[in-house]
């Protein structure tokens, strides 16, 4: 039988896929049991006071309830006998048991005990069992409350994680495109593409955006966390060690797992906001004298309003609005330019006055953001629990690019007759929908769920020039637009055998997905070769740049509409071999359309030799498929190089090439298959504050298969082709190609 094209392959799975958890709901409705309900109250055990927010949870099931503000709870179960566990950040667990009559109600009420310290926290991420704490994980997990988000008093999401994790950076690059609207953050010193981050427990999609420019994170894509709004979140967890058998690509740092708000009741807050400091350097004095002293900052002005509107439903259901915006004030950490500005001719320029002030912007962008999030869940009667969330945030950007002087031949000095500052606008949309059901059958907990994401990055450029097009140039142009989108099918199951010898949890189950991304032009102009010569100056007469300045716009032929597919299983396991030591095993398979197959496994335990003291180790194999931005990102932008004798200066072009279409013209070709393998071992002690210290350490290694991709040529009819081994960071940063072409230029 001939074998089918990966892409077929792909296909066909994907729907096999889709059919079997089409046929799981109604299959589950036959077999759903009688329910019963439970009911109580949770109260601090030193005052009596309601403790709302709190989570009662039912283990070895997907059944949660979130305490009103009268610290009522009602949790809708099928008839049995469950471990009820309470939890609270700052709070000792309350742990219950309770037998649930089918059709019938019991009451259970918990009163906790203020800790100080959150290890008795409940944790969803790195373990897929329901009642794992942040101490008794195999596997480090930062927990960050919505009372430690709130002291903060920042306003980004990205910033507020960096202040309370120290592990997570999150850089602020000036004067490099795209990067300074959507700023990339990464996890334990790897890429911004190497960390996985998870609404609820579920992917959140990438940006359109690759990071091209000299920053963090250069070739790469991110999520942008500050398309989250802070307010909405609930807590955040974040996993320290890698995960990709647990779940799928890009988890190799690590995992950040954002839960959202459900807890009923409402708030609004403003938070209003300057930066001041100081610094010596280069000041302009009105008459246009350059001085050197004592330089105040009164900038970066910050506005945000944001509220929350929960309401609490029948059957303990919740619905929960967040909303949020902000008007941030660009920040200049600039000196003055002392050069001179003007051609050295005589008589001087009329055009240019030599203004020696401040004409470049280092710093923060213009930003203008409108968010929203909603997080909702309605329990039905038949024991299953309906669940959704979603959020669409809008950004307006202005940032800025190299000032060029009027001297300078990228400037049309009879539009910009004392040089110019180029701006690159932007025009941000993020959206996201997830709709699931979950519920539990014969003692199998299930999560079937769906999720969609998108964002689209359009560019605009004012305060430029096209010098191609001599004094006919718009200063204003459209550059284009990159667009990304996502959807997601996933099921989830797994039960805990607590009976066994040995108590084991068993986890395992699907996962199909299909991606898109989209590159399309600009405006004619924005990457137009005028024909026009520079007009004037000691090099008139000679070849002009072409394209708009700061930022060609992209060319028909850099227009993109590129999708793939791929479907994965995993399997995931802990049991107690001991009393004291804890294994946690984890395999995971995938297939890409066009990445190819992997298959990678995970072995992490905890060991606790005495009361008070445990050791944790994890060891691990990862991936990541490059995403579809980085494999058909496609730019050119314009070098001047002396060529000849004498030499003359010529433009070329400095092109990004997809890596995926050059690839195929290569004699010989391999997938591109980026591997992670890393050891952890930490260990805990308890000290006399009850309080945990830990010590980790990490080894890790790192390798990649042969790549083979076209090299840099001096003309666009020659290319070169060769194999290379490079560590994973220097592979992450190769996904689009550079080739260099002469530019058409126009006859002298």
């Amino acid at each position: 039988m001939p074998k089918l094209p990966s892409a077929t392959r792909s296909t066909l799975l994907l729907h096999a896929v889709a059919i079997a958890l089409a046929l799981l709901l109604p299959t589950h409705a036959i077999v759903a049991q009688p329910t019963g309900t439970v009911t109580g109250r949770i109260t601090e055990a030193e005052s009596g006071v309601p403790v709302a927010g709190a989570t009662v949870r039912a283990v070895g099931t997907q059944a949660t309830a979130t305490t009103r503000a009268d610290g009522s709870y009602r949790l809708a179960l099928p008839a049995g006998s469950y471990e009820l566990r309470a939890t609270f950040i700052g709070y000792a667990a309350g742990v219950e048991t309770v037998v649930v009559p089918g059709g019938a109600s019991v009451s259970r009420n918990f009163t906790l005990r203020q800790t100080g310290i959150s290890l008795d926290q409940i944790v969803v991420t790195g373990s897929r069992r329901t009642d794992r704490t942040v101490v008794d994980a195999p596997v480090p997990i930062d927990v960050l409350s919505s009372e430690d988000i709130q002291r903060t008093g920042l306003t980004e999401t990205s910033e507020i994680i960096q202040m309370l994790a120290p592990s997570f950076n999150f850089p602020r690059p000036s004067v490099n495109d795209g990067t300074d609207h959507i700023r990339p953050a990464t996890l334990r010193g790897l890429g911004p593409d190497q960390v996985l981050v998870l609404i609820n427990g579920k992917r959140r999609h990438n940006t359109a955006l690759v990071h091209v420019n000299q920053s963090v994170g250069r070739g790469s894509t991110s999520v942008d966390f500050n398309a989250i709004p802070a307010n909405s979140i609930d807590r955040i967890e974040i996993l320290r060690d890698g995960a990709a058998a647990q779940y799928g690509s890009d988890a190799i740092a690590g995992v950040i797992n954002i839960i959202l708000k459900s807890a009923a009741g409402a708030s609004v807050s403003t938070t209003v906001g300057k930066r001041f400091s100081n610094t010596w350097g280069s000041t302009t004095a009105a008459n246009n004298v350059v001085t050197f002293g004592k330089r105040d900052f009164r900038d970066g002005r910050v506005f945000q309003l944001d509220g929350n509107l929960g309401w609490a439903l029948r059957n303990d259901g919740y619905v929960h609005i967040s909303a949020e915006f902000r008007d941030r004030e660009r920040t200049n950490r600039a000196r003055a330019d002392v050069s001179n500005q003007c051609l050295v001719v005589t008589p001087p320029d009329p055009r240019c006055t030599n203004p020696r002030h401040i004409q470049s912007w280092a710093g923060d962008p213009e930003t203008k953001d409108i968010l929203g999030f909603i997080n909702a869940g309605l329990p039905l009667a038949n024991g299953l629990q309906l669940y959704g969330f979603g959020g669409m945030s809008k950004r307006d950007g202005l940032a800025a690019g190299f000032w060029r002087r009027s001297l300078d031949n990228r400037t049309v000095r009879d539009i910009h007759g004392n040089g110019f500052l180029p701006l690159i606008g932007s025009d941000i949309f993020d959206g996201s929908a997830a709709l699931g059901v979950k519920g539990s059958a014969r003692g199998w907990a299930w999560d079937l769920s769906g999720i969609y994401g998108t964002n689209s990055f359009e560019f605009s450029v004012d305060s430029s020039n096209n010098v191609s097009m001599g004094t006919a140039s718009p200063t204003s142009f459209y550059a284009g637009a990159q667009r990304f989108n996502q959807m997601t099918a996933n099921l989830d199951i797994v039960r805990a055998f607590d009976r066994f010898r040995f108590p084991t949890s068993v986890a395992f189950g699907l996962e199909a997905r299909r991606d898109n991304y989209k590159l399309e032009q600009g405006d004619p102009d924005s990457f137009r070769e005028g024909g026009v010569t520079i007009l004037d100056g000691p090099d008139a007469g000679k070849p002009a740049a072409p394209f708009a300045q700061v930022f060609p716009g992209f060319r028909p032929v850099d227009e993109a509409d590129e999708s793939r597919t791929n479907v994965g299983a995993y399997v995931d396991v802990e049991t107690n071999l001991l009393r004291q030591l804890l294994v946690a095993v984890a395999a995971r398979a995938e297939n890409y359309s066009d990445f190819g197959s992997t298959v990678d496994g995970k072995l992490a335990t905890r060991f606790e030799p005495i009361s008070g003291f445990a050791i944790r180790a994890g060891v691990q194999t990862g991936f990541r498929a490059p995403s579809l931005s980085q494999s058909y990102f496609s730019a050119v932008s314009t070098n001047f190089i002396p060529v000849g004798t004498p030499p003359v200066n010529t433009p070329f072009e400095i092109r990004h090439s997809p890596s995926a279409r050059p690839a195929r013209r290569c004699s010989e070709r391999k997938i591109w298959k980026p591997r992670n393998r890393s050891t952890t071992v930490q260990a805990l002690r308890r000290g006399r504050s009850r309080a945990f210290r830990s010590r980790r350490i990490t080894i890790a290694w790192r390798s990649t298969t042969g790549l083979c991709y076209p090299g840099i040529s001096s003309t666009h009819r020659s290319e070169r082709c060769s194999k290379t081994t490079a560590s994973w960071e220097s592979v992450a940063r190769a996904t689009s190609r550079t080739r260099l072409t002469r530019a058409p230029v126009a006859s002298t």
